[in-house]
């Protein structure tokens, strides 16, 4: 492989830490503004007190930036670990 080979793997893996880390803070700015933003009917009084919901559309964007940060470390360190071995 060459050198730019070992640079792409490197660029994705920084894109998908970047993807990750901007899909966990949203999910943490999208839960806090549904949780100011709800109507208090008795289910919800419930789920905001114990933050168990039952929309996992909440959720997702977590799933998916821990799934996206998982993936850019392992490209990351495989982008790392090829860049160094000597050819």
């Amino acid at each position: 492989m060459s050198q730019a080979s070992y640079q792409v793997i490197l660029g994705l893996g920084g894109f998908f830490v970047l993807l990750g880390i901007i899909f966990i803070l949203g999910n943490r700015r999208e839960k806090r503004k549904y949780y100011n933003s709800i109507l208090l009917t008795q289910r919800d009084i419930k789920e905001t007190i114990t933050h168990e919901h039952e929309r996992f559309w909440l959720q997702a964007w977590k799933i998916g930036g821990w799934i996206s940060l998982i993936v850019g470390i392992v490209l990351l360190i495989i982008g790392g670990i090829l860049w160094s071995v000597p050819r």
